[in-house]
């Protein structure tokens, strides 16, 4: 085995709430590309972030990295992962870049506010990082003044300072070169993902007609928890269970008895002033990574 064989040629780097489950399924059901076995490794995680591992980090050397990715017999297959958070982690932005798989990175932006409210529902509805009592006004007022630690969750924390791309992309830029690097918007996947998985595809190297009768389904989606004590079980057994058919079944019951839809309306004009706040950071994105984000402006 060389060096670089069995680490990802592509992790897909950024940001959360935009879209990385959909196309890391979506890119894993292509028959030239296998992704880890965890979606999320979070292997070059920060220490002190939510999501660092003691048992699985970088601290522990590249042959740890290796094991989440499936031996393959294909030279040309993908290996690929997407911790969505590296983004922001000074571990990643150091260590990822002088792989020996010389791996791209790919991060796709959403719309800021609704980056932040989706973040904001993630963890006040799927996990309890944010109280079930506190609106997304009060969130905001806490996340201005750093008045509230949501129990140790850096993304919640600092979930404004987080959806001004342009200044993380910058970073990136500076390690990994414009060659190696894709930004793209979640708008943009959402609108036609067949036409952005082909891009995606060609980009990677592998056969992008393989989407062009492609049914694609969503996954992760955001949801509000009914009874919040069922929802305790459901995160302390899920992780658990063995994957399969079953295991999607149950999963499917659960959501239809335990969740609904998130009701949008009420954070209309909290969203809106956001939105106007976040607006002057758009031409860094359009100016110096070629991004039309006009999407974002309607």
């Amino acid at each position: 085995m060389t060096q670089s064989e069995g680490l990802p040629s592509l992790i897909i780097a950024g940001v959360p709430k935009a879209g990385t489950t959909s196309v890391f399924d979506w890119l894993n059901a292509h028959p030239q590309a296998q992704g880890s076995t965890l979606k999320e490794t979070c292997f070059f995680a920060d220490p002190g972030s939510h999501v660092f591992r003691s048992d699985f980090n970088s601290d522990l050397g590249l042959d740890t990295y290796r094991t989440v990715f499936p031996d393959v017999s294909a030279e040309d297959t993908l290996l690929f992962e997407a911790t969505p958070s590296y983004i922001y982690s000074a571990r990643a932005l150091d260590l990822i870049p002088k792989l020996p798989s010389n791996a791209k990175c790919l991060f796709i932006l959403r719309e800021p506010s609704a980056q932040v409210r989706s973040t904001y529902q993630y963890y006040r509805n799927t996990w309890s990082y944010i109280p079930a009592e506190m609106s997304f006004a009060d969130y905001l007022i806490a996340v201005r003044n750093q008045s509230h630690e949501f129990g140790g969750n850096e993304l919640a924390r600092d979930a404004l300072v987080n959806a001004d791309y342009a200044a993380w992309l910058r970073l990136w830029r500076a390690q990994l070169g414009t060659e190696r690097m894709k930004v793209c918007l979640f708008e943009d996947l959402k609108r036609d993902p067949g036409a952005f998985m082909a891009t995606l595809a060609d980009w990677c190297g592998l056969d992008p007609v393989f989407y062009a009768d492609f049914a694609f389904e969503t996954s992760n989606q955001s949801y509000e928890v009914v009874n919040r004590s069922l929802h305790g079980l459901n995160m302390a057994v899920r992780d658990r269970l063995p994957k399969g058919r079953l295991y999607d079944l149950a999963r499917k019951a659960y959501r239809r008895l335990n969740t609904r839809p998130v009701e949008r309306d009420a954070d209309e004009q909290e969203l809106q002033r956001l939105k106007m706040e976040f607006a002057p950071t758009y031409s860094a994105l359009e100016d110096e990574f070629g991004l039309d984000v006009r999407p974002w402006r309607d």
